[in-house]
This record gives structure tokens, C-alpha cells and sequence, in this order.
């Protein structure tokens, strides 16, 4: 946010909680604060503040980190919905998008199942059970 979106913004707490003076003060401090927001992102961030604690003076660093906080939630669900790289490396040449361990390393699935069988008919033999 810049100055003068700042200065908006503590002008319009103001209208709300007079505790919160709108001075050249206070608006550089907030304006420290604030900086790495949006206007949109701090006065969400304002009126969950106040939803949240009725009656309680708002702070430019609780309000900061409320933000940074949503802003987080919100790129972790973004980030939730998309698809893995993984998951697209996985796609197949005939179309199928998920492709089972099997299907990807035949030979190496053979030789490990052969390798479970003589496992079990040596083991069968050690217990006399064959």
C-alpha cells in the first residue's frame, strides 16, 4: 500500500474506533506497517479485527499479521486445488492420467514377484511344509 491509500485506510478506522488517531503520525506509522499489503487485504484484515474483538483499539501490527495470515490461508487453499508437478509427469502416452506403479516398471515388477515366490517356497521348505 502506498501513503495515501494508508492514510485512507486509518481515516476510515477512525470512522469507526476515534480511539485510532487519524494524524500524520499515525498514518506513517501505519504506513510502515501496511506497506507490504494491499488495501483490500488490510481492511479485511480491520474488520475481522473487530468482529473478533469488539471494543479492542486496532494495532498496525496485529492488523499486519491478521493479513499476512489470511493471505497465507488463501494461497495455501489455492495451492490445495492445484494439481502436483508429480502428478503431471505421471501422464501416460495413451492418455491415462494416473498410470500404477506396474504399468510403469513391468520388468521390475516381474523379477520382484519372482523373487517373493522363490522366497516363499524356500521358506515353505525351511518349516518342513513342503
Amino acid at each position: 500500500m502506498d501513503l495515501i491509500q494508508t492514510t485512507q485506510l486509518v481515516i476510515w478506522v477512525n470512522q469507526f474506533d476515534p480511539f485510532v488517531q487519524a494524524n500524520d503520525a499515525a498514518a506513517d506509522i501505519w504506513h510502515h506497517s501496511m506497506q507490504p499489503l494491499t488495501y483490500t487485504e488490510a481492511e479485511e484484515a480491520v474488520v475481522q479485527h473487530y468482529r473478533a474483538n469488539p471494543g479492542q483499539q486496532a494495532q498496525p501490527g496485529a492488523i499486519l499479521k491478521r493479513a499476512l495470515n489470511n493471505r497465507a490461508s488463501k494461497e495455501a487453499g489455492t495451492r490445495a486445488i492445484e494439481v502436483p508437478q508429480t502428478r503431471r509427469e505421471l501422464e501416460a502416452s495413451d492418455g491415462k492420467t494416473q498410470r500404477s506403479w506396474r504399468q510403469r516398471n513391468p520388468a521390475e515388477w516381474d523379477r520382484l514377484m519372482e523373487q517373493g515366490r522363490q522366497d516363499r517356497i524356500a521358506d515353505l521348505k525351511a518349516r518342513g511344509r513342503l
